[in-house]
């Protein structure tokens, strides 16, 4: 069974999550441009279908490279199907979505910041469940992005009226991603971590693009701005795609926790860009929010040794 992680060398994975952290933190401030000419919803399809394309075509490669393997996706048992299917539905249906809309009533730097809240929730939810056990920095780290979300939500009443709306949304895409994170887990241990992702992603387009048709339909695709195409081919192929991809090959080399640093790192990236770019000068609440929360992620994911209890993952040659 051909392996789906790296074998050796840790400093090209720490400069390749270093050069996506920027990536995904410009990709928040480029959707923010191209809402303005697109709806949300026809926005976040045509993002994902680019991904859903970039993974299938990183599938192929990876297969075509291994003799050993003949079929381009395993064959996924029939007690695995509904699992599969529910987390394509939050995955790449509910989570996008309502990430997209709660993105269009708030902004780019807004909307990284709620979701450097996840992997926070995610240990949390991984220490209920036993699977991760956190000590005394830990707790530190969960109460100090606790209130650095408490921060961003106070933020939220005192400025525009939509940014409840939009912060209400933004964490219940949370919610949904940071679910999925979990129910994907023992799919992705046994058929291999970018076949599951690829269907999963596939899965879930084919359902979005089916409800969002309508609004589909009647966008004027054809005068889209450089920008607004930049956002969705280079946004979903980069930054939903092979995203993911740099995030699961770093796994085994330089341990999960400190992979999922550097997307704590993103609301730092989304906020300066959205400075230099934008001239979107961050309140103070949202610098007191970034601080907390990555001081929150540091105290977790660095200076606390909790124990994850994973096994690694590769993939199957069914």
């Amino acid at each position: 069974m051909p392996s789906d992680l790296p074998k050796s060398g840790h400093w090209q994975h720490h400069t390749l999550l270093l050069l996506f952290t920027g990536m995904w933190g410009a990709n928040f401030i480029l959707a923010e441009v191209a809402l303005r000419e697109m709806s949300p919803i026809s926005f976040s399809v045509a993002r994902f279908a680019t991904g859903a394309c970039a993974l299938f075509l990183l599938l192929c490669t990876r297969r075509c490279a291994s003799s050993s393997v003949t079929r381009l996706f395993p064959r996924v048992e029939r007690r695995d199907l509904g699992l599969l299917f529910a987390v394509a539905l939050l995955g790449a249906l509910a989570a996008p979505w309502l990430g997209i809309e709660g993105l269009a009533r708030s902004s780019g730097a807004r909307a990284s910041l709620w979701l450097a809240l996840g992997p926070v929730m995610s240990v949390g939810i991984g220490a209920a469940l036993r699977s991760e056990r956190i000590g005394a920095m830990g707790h530190v780290g969960v109460g100090l992005a606790g209130a650095g979300g408490l921060a961003l939500a106070l933020d939220g009443f005192r400025g525009a009226g939509h940014y409840i709306s939009g912060d209400i949304l933004l964490f219940l895409a949370l919610v949904s991603a940071v679910a999925e994170l979990h129910m994907i887990k023992p799919l992705a241990l046994r058929y291999g971590p970018t076949p599951t992702v690829t269907a999963r992603t596939a899965i879930g387009v084919l359902v979005y693009a089916a409800i969002a048709s309508p609004s589909l339909s009647v966008q004027p695709w054809s005068s889209f701005g450089l920008v607004t195409w930049i956002a969705i081919l280079a946004g979903g192929a980069i930054g939903i795609g092979m995203g993911q991809w740099v995030k699961v090959r770093a796994l085994k080399a330089i341990g999960p926790t400190r992979v999922v640093l550097y997307g704590n790192l993103v609301p730092v990236a989304a906020l300066l860009i959205a400075w230099l770019a934008l001239s979107a000068v961050p309140s103070l609440l949202e610098c007191l929010a970034a601080a907390l929360i990555l001081c929150g992620a540091i105290c977790l994911e660095y200076l606390d040794k909790f124990k994850h209890e994973a096994p690694a993952t590769t993939e199957m040659s069914m």
